[in-house]
């Protein structure tokens, strides 16, 4: 479902050298976010109205872009993770849990639905990869296990007795900085920016044979789940579409991602679980959208273990 008014803004991220009537410094500023998402326009306000909204836009090769921006800083906004008891589209729990925004989270088995990523919920740990058999029992994953199990994940940290919240995107043995407490994380990957880190987490992989394993087409064109974090304290949501979502949309790379995610003003990124998971519903501040919608999902909406929650504070 898409808003009634919806402008298509082209952004030349998958083919700059198509553009030869203008300088590359041109360029980028005509047709691409030079360095934030306030660049773009239309936006949707989210419900309750409390100055997060959402954007709906068409990149140059004709995927379709969803964002939500809210500002996490000014203590209006939280983002939690959501670990479902068996696995579920992303638009019931978001319409369950009132969250005035959801998108997928971090990746699960297909068979059984056991979350391979880290999850810790209010201090907790209520999901641990290392008990993943599928996982640690796979012979061609052993030599990668240390790498896979210390994947990037979203921290939801609180500063000493402050109620106020801070994102950190971070690999999972890092330490929590000091002064800090770990409320949630969610481990997905790989981190996109400020570098993408697709070998270092072993999503690619070069086997013993000397063949080169893309566990998640980190370089073909996909529907893609990110999210990133300003210099100012923004979070975006983004879900890029691909043709399970909309026929007319190829996706794009991870490196696509990073590189969209860097142009609308993050410092640091982090993918999430994508392709046929990709999976937004936003809850915007229209009447006819009291109860929310998603606004890029399978139809039928893929089922899922995990998701981030933008919830109002």
């Amino acid at each position: 479902m898409r808003p009634k008014s919806s402008r298509r803004i082209s952004l030349s991220i998958l083919s700059l050298t198509a553009v030869t009537m203008m300088s590359a410094a041109s360029t980028e500023s005509k047709l691409l976010p030079k360095s934030s998402w306030r660049e773009l326009s239309d936006s949707k306000n989210l419900s309750p109205n409390n100055g997060a909204c959402y954007f709906e836009f068409k990149l140059e090769n004709g995927s379709t872009a969803h964002l939500v921006v809210a500002s996490i800083s000014d203590g209006k906004w939280r983002l939690r993770p959501y670990l479902a008891d068996k696995t579920t589209p992303t638009s019931t729990i978001g319409k369950e849990e009132k969250a005035s925004a959801a998108i997928n989270g971090g990746f699960f088995n297909l068979s059984d639905g056991q979350s391979a990523s880290y999850i810790y919920l209010d201090g907790q740990l209520k999901a641990d990869p290392r008990k993943n058999k599928a996982l640690v029992e796979n012979p061609k994953l052993e030599p990668f296990l240390e790498q896979i199990f210390n994947r990037s994940e979203l921290r939801v940290l609180q500063k000493g007795k402050n109620k106020a919240t801070e994102l950190q995107i971070a690999k999972h043995n890092d330490v929590v900085p000091p002064g800090y407490k770990l409320l949630d994380s969610l481990q997905a990957g790989p981190q996109l920016l400020p570098t993408l880190e697709c070998e270092s987490e072993a999503f690619l992989r070069k086997q013993a044979d000397g063949s080169l394993s893309d566990s998640i087409g980190c370089r073909k064109p996909a529907a893609r789940s990110a999210i990133g974090i300003t210099r100012d304290g923004y979070l975006l949501i983004l879900a890029v579409s691909g043709k399970g979502q909309d026929q007319e949309s190829s996706g794009i790379t991870l490196a696509e991602t990073a590189d969209l995610l860097r142009r609308l003003g993050c410092r640091q990124a982090l993918n999430l679980d994508g392709g046929s998971s990709t999976s937004l519903f936003v809850r915007r501040a229209e009447a006819e959208n009291a109860n929310g919608s998603s606004v890029c999902a399978k139809d039928p909406e893929t089922r899922v273990k995990t998701m981030l929650l933008l919830m109002p504070q």
